[in-house]
C-alpha cells in the first residue's frame, strides 16, 4: 500500500481533533499513516490552535 501524503495525514489529524472520522477511513489511515507522522502533525496543529486562540483573545481584549 502507498505511503500517505502530508495532506492525508493533516485531514486525519484534524478529523481526529473534531471526532468526525468514518470507520472505513480510520482503517485505511491505520494501514497507511505512520504513528510518527500523526504525532508530528498533531503537535503542529495543536500549536497552531493555541496560537490562534491567543491571537484571538489578545485582539478581543485590546
Amino acid at each position: 500500500m502507498a505511503k500517505a501524503s502530508i495532506v492525508e495525514v493533516i485531514k486525519a489529524v484534524l478529523s481526529g481533533f473534531f471526532g468526525i472520522r468514518r470507520g472505513a477511513d480510520l482503517e485505511n489511515d491505520a494501514a497507511r499513516i505512520k504513528p510518527v507522522q500523526v504525532i508530528l502533525i498533531g503537535i503542529v496543529c495543536a500549536g497552531l490552535l493555541v496560537l490562534g486562540l491567543v491571537i484571538l483573545v489578545k485582539s478581543i481584549t485590546s
